[in-house]
C-alpha cells in the first residue's frame, strides 16, 4: 500500500502531467503555423528547411521550439497513458472511453513521423522510403494505401504535408476536445510550459540534418521507430510494420472489455511486450551499426 506523500506525489503528477502537456501542444501549433509559412512541400525540400534554419530571422528558433514542444507533448501524453494503465484505470472506462486516450496518442507518433519526414534530408527520406515499402506489402490493398499516404517522386512530401499540418492535428483536437476545458483551466502551466520551452530553444541544438546525397554508414528513424527498425532486419516488413503494432494496439484498446483473469493476463503481456520494445528501441539507438536494417 502508497504512503500519503508518495500518494500525494501521484496524484500531483497525474494533474500537472496532461496540463503542461496540452501547454506544449499548444506552443507546437503556433511555432508549426509560422514555420509553415516559410516551408515549401516541393522541389529540394532540404535546401527549403536548410534557409528556414539559417536565412529566414529567428527560424532557426521556431524549428527547435517546434520540435522541443511536439517532442514534450507525445512523451507527456504517453507518460499519463502509461499512468492510467499502471493503476489500471482502464477498469472503469468504456471502450471507447479508453480508445480516447489511446487513439490519440497512436495519431501523436504518426504526426511526428511524418514531420520526421518532412526534414527533407536523408534520415527523412529513408524514413519515408521505409513507410512506403512496408504498406506496399499489405496485400491486395497495398498499391491503393500508398496512394493516399506517400507517393514517390515530386509528390514525397505532399501527403505527409497535408497530414502533419491539416489532417492529424484537426483529428486530434477533435478526439481529446472533451479534455481540453479540463486540462486548461489554469493559465500557470501554460506560462511555465512555454518559458521552459523557450529557454531550451535558445540554449538546446537541434540533431543535425544530414544532407539527402550524403554518403554515411548509418542511417536511424525517429526514437519511437527504432524498435520497428531492428525489427525489420529480421522480419518480413508486413510482420514488423504492420501486423505487430496493429495487434498490439488492438490488444490494448480491447483491454477495458476483457474481464477477471483475462484481462489481468493481458496487462501484464501488454507490460512485458512494451518493456521488450524498450529494449528494442535501446539496442537500435547504441547498437546499430549499418543501415540495412533500416533499408530491408
Amino acid at each position: 500500500m502508497e504512503s500519503l506523500p508518495l500518494m500525494g506525489i501521484n496524484h500531483k503528477m497525474s494533474f500537472c502531467i496532461p496540463r503542461i502537456s496540452l501547454s506544449a501542444l499548444l506552443v507546437c501549433f503556433i511555432s508549426g503555423i509560422i514555420l509553415t509559412c516559410q516551408y515549401y512541400p516541393f522541389g529540394n525540400v532540404f535546401r527549403n528547411v536548410e534557409e528556414i534554419t539559417t536565412v529566414i530571422p529567428y527560424g532557426f528558433f521556431f524549428r527547435r521550439l517546434h520540435y522541443a514542444s511536439g517532442q514534450l507533448f507525445v512523451i507527456l501524453m504517453l507518460i499519463h497513458i502509461v499512468d492510467h494503465f499502471m493503476k489500471r484505470r482502464y477498469k472503469g472506462f468504456s471502450v471507447g472511453k479508453w480508445a480516447g486516450l489511446v487513439i490519440p496518442l497512436i495519431i501523436c507518433f504518426f504526426i511526428l513521423f511524418t514531420g520526421y519526414i518532412l526534414k527533407g534530408d536523408k534520415e527523412g527520406i529513408y524514413a519515408g522510403n521505409i513507410f512506403y515499402n512496408i504498406l506496399k506489402e499489405i496485400p491486395v490493398a497495398g498499391e491503393t494505401i500508398t496512394r493516399f499516404v506517400i507517393r514517390p517522386g515530386e509528390m514525397f512530401f505532399w501527403l505527409p504535408y497535408l497530414y502533419h499540418v491539416f489532417f492529424l492535428p484537426i483529428l486530434l483536437i477533435f478526439l481529446i476536445r472533451d479534455h481540453i476545458n479540463n486540462w486548461f483551466s489554469q493559465a500557470g502551466f501554460l506560462l511555465f510550459t512555454t518559458a521552459g520551452l523557450f529557454i531550451y530553444s535558445l540554449l538546446v541544438r537541434m540533431p543535425m540534418d544530414i544532407p539527402p546525397h550524403a554518403k554515411i554508414e548509418l542511417v536511424k528513424g525517429p526514437w519511437f521507430f527504432l524498435g520497428i527498425q531492428v525489427c525489420l532486419g529480421v522480419l518480413p516488413p508486413i510482420v514488423a510494420g504492420i501486423a505487430a503494432p496493429l495487434i498490439f494496439f488492438a490488444i490494448l484498446l480491447l483491454l477495458p472489455g476483457l474481464k477477471g483473469h483475462l484481462q489481468k493476463a493481458v496487462h501484464y503481456g501488454i507490460i512485458f511486450l512494451s518493456l521488450f520494445y524498450t529494449f528494442l528501441v535501446i539496442f537500435g539507438y547504441f547498437f546499430i551499426k549499418h543501415s540495412w536494417v533500416l533499408s530491408r
